[in-house]
């Protein structure tokens, strides 16, 4: 497998972040209708890595010096696109489903990454799948199973799974050809212009009527999207896309911990279980030989 246990470690790491990211992200919807939030928070997350290209401009511009800028900008906006509509569906599919869909739903792209993997040619060993259902069986013990269908909210869903399902695969794919800090950026900018303009087709405006409006998505911006997103472009092309889907949609036991410490939200002995079966198939994710 291309995963080392350095780079797993890392994935860890974003998917801590994603989790705890749900806190900011939750208090900042009580400021900014989604696309504005999400506005604002890339765009942050742009800036925030401005300084580091500055920085390090000479040492960029050597590395992966055969792409052309032309490239890195036109899969920034791919990758962009792919931000914006998965971050999307997410929010519009809150407005006509449960939460527990909705998290349930998104994190089927555990399994939506292995199956795209086949038509491009990548077929997993029977214990890596086993190790995708198990992770799936324990998301839906953590999120308490999907409850009340509803057709419409949990297709929205669905489709922004598979909007992350292509994050993760271009990535891994395309990601370790381009200077990777400067693609971070391109991609965090073209998903706030995207952001931008469905939030002034769409929504109520994109300016927050409380500074407190201001410092969520700040934070959110500078952490999740700044620090956490940036690393998953820099070590996703070192990574099994299966694997590390599996070790990120651990955001969502993070996510569980940080609503439990911070709004009060229940965690039962069910979700606990549901966290070690994540966990379980997280391992057995990690078999060597479990991919040709």
């Amino acid at each position: 497998m291309k995963s080392s246990f350095a780079v797993n470690g890392w994935l860890l790491l974003i998917a801590i972040i994603w989790g705890f990211g749900f806190v900011p992200q939750k208090l900042g919807m009580n400021y900014l209708d989604p696309a504005a939030f999400n506005a604002w928070r890339f765009a942050l997350g742009a800036l925030t890595l401005l300084p580091i290209i500055a920085f390090a401009s000479k040492r960029l511009t050597s590395e992966q010096s055969s792409c052309s800028l032309s490239s890195t900008v036109a899969l920034g906006g791919f990758l962009g696109a792919l931000l914006f509509l998965g971050a999307l569906m997410q929010q519009l599919a809150l407005l006509h489903t449960s939460v527990a869909n909705v998290a349930f739903i998104t994190g089927l792209y555990v399994i939506i990454v292995p199956v795209i993997s086949l038509f491009l040619g990548v077929r997993y060993a029977a214990i890596v799948w086993l190790g995708g259902i198990i992770a799936i069986v324990g998301l839906y013990l953590m999120t308490g199973g999907a409850q009340s269908p509803s057709l419409k909210g949990d297709a929205i869903a669905l489709l922004g799974a598979v909007m992350w399902a292509l994050h993760i695969l271009a990535l891994s794919r395309k990601a370790g050809a381009h200077p990777q800090i400067k693609l971070s950026a391109y991609q965090f900018g073209f998903c706030a212009v995207y952001s931008v303009v469905f939030s002034l087709m769409f929504e109520n405006g994109l300016l927050p009527n409380d500074v407190m409006g201001y410092f969520w998505p700040l934070l959110n911006g500078v952490v999740v999207v700044g620090v956490a997103y940036t690393l998953q472009v820099v070590v996703m092309d070192k990574a099994d896309p299966f694997a590390a889907s599996l070790i990120l949609s651990l955001e969502a036991v993070f996510g569980a911990i940080a609503g439990y410490f911070v709004f009060n939200e229940s965690f039962t002995a069910a979700a606990l279980v549901g966290a070690a079966l994540m966990l379980l198939g997280c391992v057995l994710a990690q078999k060597p030989n479990s991919h040709n």
